[in-house]
């Protein structure tokens, strides 16, 4: 109910914004789509990825690929984008999984950075830090309203944002759900259940990459445009930042905080230069005072309980 009050209120929301709120906002569904993505490897399955990075990438250029030298076709590019993230996450999957703690955050990190540099290396095939560019789409295959209106960039970031909170609200309820909470609360009883951990990793690790690279191939659409930034770790250690004060583990709680975070980035951006200053403090304390993000603190609240 909660949920459909706030998606009407997001239909909505674009008569109150003007042209650069229309386009800020499709910036955040993205990036808020990204961080439900990373949910998946850190919330819903305990694995903490700093190479997330990589995944958004890769769907951002296989969008951007599929557009160049395929068709213009937004739907095709997304199609592309999560073919190309998943396919990395199946491959670096296959290694990280197999270690646990500090490695596993290590071998992921790792890996982001051997394609950071080979993304800056590879300038004929990448555009480096100058990027690639296409033409903007049509919403259909060359007919309809342009991706470059932002009102249209708007309401396609809200749709697949909303078609991808439903399957992920589902997959959290479902039986693979409770198989990867339960790997996330303890591998050893769920190892003892029967279940085989190291499988039910690899396969939380391979949705996360496959929405991450969603999440990119919905940026290049709507900014006809990538470049070898994307891969930086910065941009995986915001997903990591997003998660944790939105709330870890509750499906709509990343993308909370993505898009409070961004929103207030945005706002005081004129008058404080390192804005990452006040997020960080809001970090520490969210870590040390509710554990459990502004989603916990929510839910404690609307039930009556403490928020710590």
């Amino acid at each position: 109910m909660r949920a459909g009050l706030l998606l009407l209120g997001l239909v909505l929301l674009p008569a109150g914004l003007n042209r650069f709120g229309h386009f800020f906002a499709a910036e955040i569904f993205t990036w808020a789509l990204y961080a439900m993505g990373f949910n998946i490897c850190f919330g819903m399955a305990g694995m903490l990825s700093f190479g997330h990075a990589a995944f958004f990438a890769s769907g951002a250029y296989g969008a951007t690929f599929a557009v160049l030298y395929l068709v213009r076709d937004p739907w095709v590019a997304l199609a592309a984008a999560m073919v190309a993230a998943t396919a990395l996450a199946i491959l670096v999957g296959f290694f990280a999984v197999r270690v646990v703690s500090h490695s596993f955050v290590i071998i992921t990190i790792t890996f982001s950075l051997v394609l950071l540099l080979l993304a800056h290396s590879q300038k004929d095939v990448t555009g480096g830090d100058d990027g690639l560019l296409f033409p903007p789409l049509a919403l259909f295959a060359g007919a309809g309203p342009s991706l470059a209106t932002p009102l249209v960039a708007y309401y396609t970031a809200l749709a697949i944002l909303a078609v991808a909170y439903v399957l992920l609200w589902r997959l959290s309820r479902s039986p693979l759900g409770l198989v990867l909470q339960a790997v996330r609360d303890s591998e050893r009883r769920a190892t003892l259940a029967g279940y085989d951990v190291q499988r039910y990793r690899w396969l939380a690790f391979v949705l996360s990459g496959s929405v991450a690279g969603l999440a990119g191939g919905v940026y290049a659409i709507t900014h006809a445009q990538v470049n070898a930034q994307l891969f930086d770790v910065t941009v995986s250690v915001d997903a990591v930042i997003w998660t944790l004060i939105g709330g870890a583990g509750s499906v709509l709680g990343p993308a909370i905080g993505a898009a409070l975070i961004l929103a207030f980035t945005n706002a005081v951006s004129d008058w404080i230069v390192y804005t990452q200053i006040p997020v960080g403090i809001l970090l520490i304390l969210i870590v040390i005072f509710w554990p459990r993000g502004l989603s916990g603190v929510w839910r404690s609240w609307s039930a009556g309980r403490p928020a710590a």
